[in-house]
Order: structure tokens, then C-alpha cells, then sequence
């Protein structure tokens, strides 16, 4: 019985504080299709189980290799090597797979007291969205073949610890957009671009902090079809929408093994703080009721979210499994999200 209550205690104390909020966001939603249509939807739809589990919440708390996706700034927080990778099932042949690693630098500056080292962090990864088994029709409606489609974004991401209680990071994005065999020759038509995410952390107590994430500057995928068309084809530009997520984590200190978070999210459509395109909220809390084992709940922009994670040794070193699960809300369909985390 004792236990019971013990469960109950963390369920609730992640309950009341996504509840406190909740009725604000609800009231406020704006539809998330207002972003249809725009380029680069793939790397605005969350990463890695322990993030969707927590609504999405996580620019304040990002380490490690996800750091490159929500915040370059938490890369100086790792204190270990660290491997990742993770999968999304989707329906009607989709995928979404990510692979990353991550690990600590120590950098050596001169200051007036003589050479110091500080902390860093660098993470390469890879984000693939694709689709396979694409109906090919010509223009009398007749199956010619079968298409594909894959996006994919590598990111190098570099951060450093300057003072005590602050950390900045940059990730640079190449971007790489893949249509192959679609010419009548068999031609591959793709499109390329790189762009720019900046970060900052700020943690005034051991037990707060805050963070701030610019994503997709001067992103943007660049067409060209004159391989297909020759003399009839032409150059093309799709910019990507900017994000700014402004973000909070708390760890009570009487509430041992409980995280709270909060993102609030601006997507603009070209320029930063001019031509807003909606607001997006997420919620997020993180226990640990049992050693080893985690629970998460939260709200990903008004959409339940819920997952857990299991800690445990693998060759010699600390590995963790964690899944997530969204509701279908206000998207197509339900999300499952599965991440394998090993750190070494």
C-alpha cells in the first residue's frame, strides 16, 4: 500500500503542474495546419522518445546528442560519450529515423591567470525523413512507376560553457532533398541548402533553468530541374519557416526525481519577429518513481503525450530504451517514437 502511494505522489505532482497551464494553452491554440505546405516540415515534428514523452518540451533540458536538434547550448552539459538512435513509426511507408553522437571537449584558453580549460561539447547527426512506393502516374492517369522521396538534415553542433551559469552553442545544418529515377532517363532531381541554429542556456540555481533555441536560419532547399527538362527547366528557392522556442525546466528541490518543463514556440514564415505564422505550447513533466525506470507525461501543443524509459547496463557501460507515445490531436495520425541512448 505504501508503495501505491509512493506512485501516486509522482503522478500527481507532474499532473497538477501540466494541468495549471493547460486551460491558458487550450484556449489560445492555433491550428497546426497553418504551417501546411511550407518546406522543412520534417524538422519541425519533435525528436527522440524522452522529448515527445514530455510534450515536446525540451529546449531548457536538452543534452546530449539532442542537443543539436532543440538546443546546441546543452552539449557542454554531457559528461560522457554518447551514441543515439531512434525511429518513428509512421504509416503509408513513411519513415523517420535518427542517428547521432555526441561527446565532451575540453578547450584550452588563455586568460590573465594563465591557460584554462572550459567545458564543450561537439555532436554529429542525421535526420532522414523518406517515403517509398509512391504511385507514379503520367498525365492519362496510367501507373508508370514507383516513386520515392527522402529529406535529410546533417548537423555538426558545437557549444561551449564561457561562465559558470551560461552555455552557447551553433549547429550547422546541410540539407539534402532526393527525388531519384524520376526523369524518363532514370535522372535524380535534388535540392540543397544549409542553415543555422543558435542556442543559449541559462541556469541561475542548480535546480532552474532557462533556455533559448533560433532554429532554420537561412534554411532552405534550392531546385534546380534543367536535367529533367533541359532548356525548359528552372531554378527554384523554398525557404523554411524560422522557429524560436523560448523554454523553462524546474527540478523542485523537495521533489526528489521530478522534472517540470515548458517551450513556448514561434514559427515565422520568413523574418524573425515580423510575419508570425502561429504560437505552439508544450508541457512536460519526467519521474523516476523506481531505480532504472522513468515515467513522462505531458501536453504537446494541446495533443496528450506520455512515455517511460528503463536504464541498464550494457557492456559495461549505462544504456537506456525509451518510448513515447502522442495522441493523433489535431495531426493525421498517433505518433510511436523508439530511442536507444548508450553512453560511454
Amino acid at each position: 500500500m505504501k508503495l501505491f502511494y509512493h506512485y501516486i505522489s509522482y503522478f500527481s505532482k507532474i499532473g497538477l503542474l501540466l494541468l495549471l497551464p493547460a486551460s491558458v494553452f487550450l484556449s489560445s491554440q492555433t491550428p497546426v495546419f497553418a504551417q501546411a505546405g511550407l518546406a522543412g516540415a520534417f524538422l519541425r515534428v519533435g525528436l527522440g522518445a524522452r522529448a515527445k514523452g514530455m510534450g515536446d518540451a525540451y529546449t531548457a533540458l536538452a543534452r546530449g546528442v539532442e542537443s543539436s536538434y532543440y538546443n546546441p547550448a546543452g552539449l557542454p552539459l554531457l559528461e560522457n560519450r554518447e551514441v543515439i538512435a531512434s525511429y518513428r513509426a509512421l504509416s503509408l511507408d513513411r519513415q523517420f529515423t535518427y542517428i547521432g553522437f555526441a561527446m565532451p571537449v575540453r578547450p584550452k584558453v588563455a586568460s590573465a591567470s594563465g591557460d584554462k580549460f572550459i567545458n564543450g561539447g561537439f555532436s554529429l547527426s542525421w535526420i532522414r525523413a523518406g517515403i517509398d512506393d509512391i504511385d507514379g502516374r503520367n498525365s492519362d492517369g496510367q501507373h508508370f512507376d514507383n516513386l520515392s522521396n527522402s529529406e535529410n538534415a546533417f548537423i555538426f553542433a558545437f557549444a561551449l560553457n564561457p561562465a559558470r551559469k551560461i552555455s552557447v552553442g551553433l549547429a550547422v545544418k546541410v540539407l539534402w532533398n532526393r527525388f531519384p529515377d524520376i526523369g524518363s532517363e532514370g535522372q535524380t532531381v535534388s535540392a540543397s541548402g544549409v542553415g543555422l541554429d543558435l542556442g543559449a542556456l541559462y541556469s541561475p540555481k542548480e535546480w532552474v533553468t532557462a533556455g533559448l533555441s533560433i532554429r532554420d536560419i537561412n534554411s532552405r532547399y534550392r531546385w534546380n530541374t534543367s536535367k529533367i527538362f533541359n532548356e525548359d527547366g528552372s531554378e527554384s528557392t523554398d525557404p523554411f519557416p524560422k522557429v524560436v522556442r523560448y523554454g523553462l525546466a524546474v527540478r523542485p528541490p523537495n521533489w526528489q526525481n521530478v522534472t517540470l518543463s515548458f517551450d513556448y514556440e514561434q514559427v515565422y514564415k520568413s523574418d524573425l519577429f515580423s510575419d508570425k505564422i502561429n504560437d505552439r505550447f508544450h508541457f512536460g513533466g519526467e519521474a523516476s518513481p523506481l531505480e532504472n525506470i522513468v515515467v513522462r507525461a505531458g501536453l504537446d501543443d494541446g495533443t496528450v503525450a506520455a512515455g517511460g524509459g528503463y536504464e541498464f547496463p550494457l557492456f559495461g557501460k549505462m544504456s537506456q530504451i525509451n518510448y513515447s507515445y502522442t495522441a493523433a490531436g489535431n495531426r493525421p495520425e498517433e505518433e510511436h517514437v523508439f530511442t536507444w541512448v548508450f553512453r560511454f
